[in-house]
Formats: structure tokens, C-alpha cells, sequence
């Protein structure tokens, strides 16, 4: 059986200060401009990603979590959420360890590691408060979408031997690999989100859901554009 809890991704990120909200809920992050961070390697990103995590948990917890009333949509979106930011973690990761990677695809990866870490937080502890756990990685997922799958195959997953050939790339092929896959996860993970933003019963998760289904087709069109912009794609 896994174990509940947040999970350690390291990430770099400029000092923020964050708090809880008139209401007391847990605000998320702002997310920054695109291309905000140029220059930042792994090597320098060690402590915040862990801060990340366990801010979304602590804040969500000391303001008492969710606000209740969860149903099977508000807890599957959230084992399943957190499995599918999981590997958007491996591929940021992968990414933030090679040489000579352009600043800006080496920003947005640093943003998914950022603000994902955060929402995989905050996910935990609405868990926690459900006395749920995240569940087995071979479960049954999607089932609170009415499109039963495994967890490797929900929408915009990536498969092994993708994840390997993004592993193995170096210069351009890299940046285009990682752009296009993010791309794919991204547009899977808002398909998630804007079902659970309609058929949630738990207000934050519903709010969470929303903003994410939002902010994650922007960025999909911003990794288009970024792809013409390097010439990586027509």
C-alpha cells in the first residue's frame, strides 16, 4: 500500500511570501510571467520544492482543508490529479538536469515543478481530511470520470518509452520532447479538471479544478508558441 502524504520534488523558485486568505482558505501561488526565471539550473533549486509542498499541505490543513461535502468526483480527480502531476515532475526533472537548454523551456519547466508541487500539496491534505489515501499506483483510475483506466493511461499520460526518449535527448530534440509532451499532459489534465470543476461537490476542489483547467490550456498554447518561436514545430 502506498502511504499518504507530499511527496519531494526539488525545484527552484524566487522568495514568496504566502499566506491564507481573508475567508481563511489557502491562496494559491501567482504564477509568474512566462520567461520570468532565465538562467536557473537544478543545482540551485534544492529546499523550495519541498517548501511548495508542504505549504499547500500546511495551509490547506491549519485552514481546515476542504470545505467538506466531498463526493466520489472530489476524491477520484484528487488521487488521480496528484498521479498525473507526478509525472509531469519526472519530465520537469529530466529537463533540469541536462546542459544547454533554452532559458525559456528550462522556465516553464521550472514553473510545472513550482506551482504543480503546490497543487499535489494541497491535494494531499484534502485527501488527509477525507480520511483518504492516494491509492495504489495499480489501481483502477478515471472511474469518477465515467472513463475507467489505469493510472498510465489516463488522458495525456505519457508513456514509458516516450518518458526514456525525453531521458535520452540532448540540444533541440529536448526542448521540442519535453514542449510537446507537456503539451499532451497538459491538455489531458485540463480535460480532467474541467470535468471535476462541473461534477464536484466540494467547493476549493471545485475552485482548485477550475483554475487549473484554466492555467493549464494556457500554457499548452504558450508551449506552441514557444515551439514556432525555436522553430521546433511549423
Amino acid at each position: 500500500m502506498r502511504q499518504h502524504g507530499p511527496s519531494v520534488v526539488w525545484v527552484t523558485a524566487p522568495h514568496q511570501q504566502l499566506g491564507t486568505e481573508a475567508d481563511g482558505t489557502s491562496p494559491a501561488p501567482q504564477r509568474p510571467a512566462a520567461y520570468r526565471f532565465p538562467g536557473y539550473s537544478l543545482g540551485r533549486v534544492v529546499v523550495v520544492a519541498l517548501a511548495f509542498t508542504l505549504l499547500g499541505f500546511g495551509l490547506a490543513r491549519v485552514s481546515g482543508g476542504s470545505s467538506g461535502g466531498a463526493n466520489r468526483v472530489d476524491v477520484g480527480f484528487a488521487q488521480d490529479m496528484i498521479d498525473h502531476h507526478d509525472q509531469a515532475m519526472i519530465m520537469a526533472v529530466s529537463v533540469l538536469h541536462k546542459d544547454g537548454i533554452d532559458a525559456n523551456v528550462r522556465n516553464f519547466a521550472s514553473e510545472v515543478l513550482i506551482f504543480q508541487r503546490w497543487e499535489t500539496g494541497t491535494l494531499d491534505a484534502y485527501l488527509a481530511q477525507w480520511s483518504k489515501e492516494r491509492g495504489d499506483l495499480d489501481r483502477q483510475a478515471m472511474a469518477w470520470m465515467g472513463m475507467s483506466s489505469s493510472v498510465a493511461t489516463m488522458p495525456g499520460m505519457q508513456s514509458p518509452e516516450q518518458i526514456d526518449a525525453l531521458d535520452n535527448a540532448v540540444g533541440a530534440e529536448a526542448e521540442r520532447l519535453f514542449l510537446t509532451m507537456m503539451r499532451d499532459h497538459h491538455r489531458g489534465g485540463s480535460h480532467m479538471a474541467t470535468y471535476a470543476a462541473e461534477h464536484g461537490a466540494d467547493a476549493d476542489v471545485v475552485d482548485m479544478a477550475t483554475r487549473m483547467a484554466r492555467n493549464q490550456l494556457v500554457e499548452a498554447n504558450e508551449y506552441t508558441a514557444l515551439l514556432q518561436r525555436l522553430g521546433l514545430e511549423g
